[in-house]
């Protein structure tokens, strides 16, 4: 099973949420980098240029079949116990999985999950099918296929679906 450091999903993750001012080399004599792009071959995309500023579009990965299946072996589908936390900063997020429990919650809080705008973690994911469905259940909401073991130790949670904001841990 191929794994990829949690880090690299958070990354993935954030990114689209960034607030991070792109800035642009101008004034040598028109765009520099066409002879560099011309000469590799590369193509410039004149749809995703907005003002000589390219912006990278991660709300479509091309192909994620090649990180599941992704399963969490230090959590599973059950209750939790809602609790305080003082994480200052955290943008929402939640755990879910390809589970009955985990589709119905979903279903059940699409709607407040889209207004606070948490991201979705797929912590237990057999195959793109499954995948889909989880993210059928929850239209509109990024959801990616991520092994929780290192959430999970460090909020000391064992079970899923769950809230994480910065000030709560809830189901």
């Amino acid at each position: 099973m191929k794994r990829i450091s949690l880090t690299c999903y958070f990354i993935l993750l954030l990114a689209p949420f960034t607030q991070a001012e792109l800035s642009t080399v101008k004034g040598l004599g028109g765009d520099f980098t066409q002879p560099y792009l011309r000469v590799s071959g590369a193509q410039t995309n004149d749809r995703a240029q907005v003002n000589g500023i390219i912006h990278a579009d991660l709300s479509v990965i091309a192909d994620e079949a090649w990180i599941l299946p992704v399963s969490s072996s230090h959590l599973s589908p059950g209750q939790i116990t809602s609790r305080a936390l003082n994480m200052p900063g955290l943008r929402p997020f939640f755990l879910v999985g390809e589970d009955t429990q985990s589709l119905a919650w979903l279903r059940q809080r699409a709607t407040e999950l889209q207004e606070i705008g948490a991201a979705g973690l797929a912590v237990e994911v057999a195959d793109t099918g499954a995948l889909a469905r989880i993210r059928a259940a929850a239209p509109g909401i990024t959801i990616l296929p991520v092994n929780g073991n290192d959430i999970a130790t460090r909020l000391q949670i064992e079970h899923y679906p769950v809230l994480i904001t910065a000030t709560s841990l809830e189901q």
